[in-house]
């Protein structure tokens, strides 16, 4: 199933509470100033810390440290709690998951990063899987595509003028990357079992999954209208209700 897509992305001096019936998604700039990193290091884990300090380039660990503490203060809020008591676990398939909750109307959550942009996106009770990727020129598109899409897929990027090809494969790309999150059963189910509408300014769809006629009718896809030269796109259970989409701030650390 798809439906419109949000376009307006909204500031604010507070994190609004989640509701039940909704969904957020929050758009992130990792280029954050060292000032803001710091105290944004301090909502992370002993072990998080650690793994900031491992990585060999600084733009990497900037990246890392902004994204895992804004996810930790956004959940917080949604938990009630402080950010540096959130736990993560893993699910059977490798889901990550907020330690301590009672399912099934706990707090879920799916994130994605590409270059110095982030998504996290939340809802309560239902799964979702969010995805994101800054285009790039890639020799080997139509290869990847036909290694990995189906053949459907491979069909419409194909038919594409040769403006939109690139386009058209990071729509599809993404919009597989959402539907495997939401699943979470991420790469052990192949990419080529399922199949999304990839075509530019046109409304993102799963369109199909192999030995599952009502998958369709089961999961919303939506894309998401970030900057210019990113695809990014929203899988949740069921038919969504209402999406919000917000920009953080560094007034949200206060």
């Amino acid at each position: 199933m798809s439906e419109t897509s949000p376009t307006r992305w909204y500031e604010t001096s507070e994190v609004p509470t989640l509701g039940q019936s909704e969904i957020q998604v929050w758009e992130i700039n990792l280029a954050a100033p060292p000032g803001e990193v710091s105290r944004l290091r301090n909502f992370l884990s002993a072990a998080e810390r650690e793994q900031a300090a491992r990585f060999h380039f600084a733009h990497d660990q900037r990246r890392f440290v902004v994204r895992r503490a804004i996810l930790r203060r956004l959940l917080a809020a949604s938990l009630e709690t402080h950010p540096e008591a959130i736990q993560f676990k893993n699910s059977s398939q490798g889901k990550p998951q907020v330690f301590g909750q009672k399912l099934p109307d706990g707090l879920r959550f799916s994130c994605s990063h590409s270059a110095d942009l982030a998504l996290v996106a939340l809802a309560r009770g239902r799964e979702l899987g969010v995805d994101l990727e800054q285009h790039r020129l890639l020799a080997d598109a139509e290869e990847l595509a036909g290694k990995f899409f189906s053949i459907s897929e491979i069909s419409e990027l194909a038919a594409l003028p040769q403006p939109l090809k690139m386009s058209g494969f990071f729509n599809g790309w993404t919009r597989k990357e959402a539907f495997l999150k939401a699943i979470g059963l991420g790469l052990s189910f192949p990419l080529d079992r399922f199949s999304v509408a990839l075509t530019p300014d046109r409304p993102a769809a799963l369109l199909s999954v192999d030995d599952d006629l009502k998958a369709a009718e089961k999961w919303t896809m939506i894309s998401l209208d970030v900057r210019p030269d990113y695809s990014a796109a929203l899988v949740c259970a069921g038919k969504t209700t209402r999406i919000k989409l917000f920009q953080w701030n560094s007034q949200l650390l206060d």
